[in-house]
């Protein structure tokens, strides 16, 4: 018979294992910073994203920001996961998906263009729909008075 802390112990293990495995899809799939700074020549954040890009804001965009100083906005410093930013001094925290989707404007075109990606699992849903006789035709009712109705 297991002790109860061995179980206990495993449960542990098993959910930490999974955490991990969460972390590792949102890293893969979600923008995460890796460096960010104050530019005030450009007088916008700079976020340093993985494999060398970067995404750049003006602070006047973000509530909180609009009235910090240069100093102020030099000290910004990022989330532990790499998702956010945050100034203490001026007790702001920031999203970097929400920044990114506001400045890419995505919900109004990504779900255009998602629409024409191109996978396997969309081609077999054709093929298989197109077995069924394909996407059925519109019917139109005839209008009264023409040939063929009472």
């Amino acid at each position: 018979m297991a002790r109860k802390d061995e179980s206990t112990k495993g449960g542990l293990e098993r959910l930490n294992q999974a955490a991990i495995l969460r972390t590792h899809e949102a890293d893969r799939v979600e923008p995460r910073a890796e460096g960010a700074t104050y530019d005030r020549d450009r007088g916008l954040v700079l976020v340093i994203l993985p494999g060398g890009f970067a995404f750049g804001f003006p602070p006047g965009a973000v509530e909180g920001l609009q009235s910090a100083t240069a100093q102020e906005l030099s000290q910004v410093r990022i989330s532990p996961s790499g998702d956010g930013l945050h100034w203490d001094s001026l007790d702001v925290d920031v999203s970097l998906t929400g920044l990114m989707m506001r400045a890419l404007n995505l919900r109004e075109w990504a779900p255009r263009i998602l629409g024409q990606i191109r996978s396997e699992a969309k081609a077999r849903a054709a093929r298989k729909n197109g077995l069924k006789g394909g996407r059925p035709r519109i019917r139109t009712r005839p209008k009264k008075g023409k040939a063929g109705t009472l």
